[in-house]
């Protein structure tokens, strides 16, 4: 019988840096099911961001782990690997403040960027910063049957640039 470890110790492994072990998430059954209502004002609406998920390219994976929207923030954490080796990883977390939600992202544990709440579905959250130049932009899009897309758009070297992630459930 193969063990799982909660989220919370996945996420602190891979903020330690250790390797994640082979376990796997339960299929979400929320996948289908409609987001609660008020994203735009509470964490709580962008459930289904929460648990673990992968994309598998050859010869590299992108991993990315949420909390549940607990206290007014989800908590993220994420990782490339290229030929077995991390080539990056990143902080992230979703929160609550005065003036709307915020995504909060420090890539390689450098000093967060903020990105404001632009948009906000059942389905779909976008969270821009125009004075940042990459990414400017951030988006997930619930996709049905344990997809997620997400994507990243900005100026990088004077041209814009995006890049797409689809994640399945591990």
């Amino acid at each position: 019988m193969q063990r799982r470890l909660p989220l919370v110790s996945l996420l602190s492994l891979s903020l330690c840096g250790a390797a994640l072990p082979g376990c796997k998430s339960a299929p979400d059954k929320r996948d289908d099911a409609p987001s609660a209502p008020g994203c735009a004002d509470s964490v709580s609406g962008l459930s289904w961001l929460s648990g673990e998920w992968i994309q598998r390219r050859p010869l590299n994976v992108t991993e990315e782990a949420w909390t549940q929207p607990e206290g007014g923030t989800l908590l993220g954490v994420s990782r490339a690997i290229v030929q077995g080796r991390t080539v990056f990883f990143e902080y992230m977390r979703i929160e609550k403040r005065a003036d709307g939600l915020y995504f909060v992202a420090q890539p390689m544990g450098r000093a967060p960027s903020d990105f404001k709440l632009a948009r906000c579905s059942a389905r779909e959250v976008v969270f821009e910063n125009p004075a940042h130049d990459y990414p400017r932009r951030i988006l997930y899009r619930r996709e049905g049957g344990g997809r997620l897309a997400a994507r990243v758009e900005g100026i990088k070297d004077g041209k814009p640039l995006s890049e797409d992630f689809a994640f399945t459930r591990p």
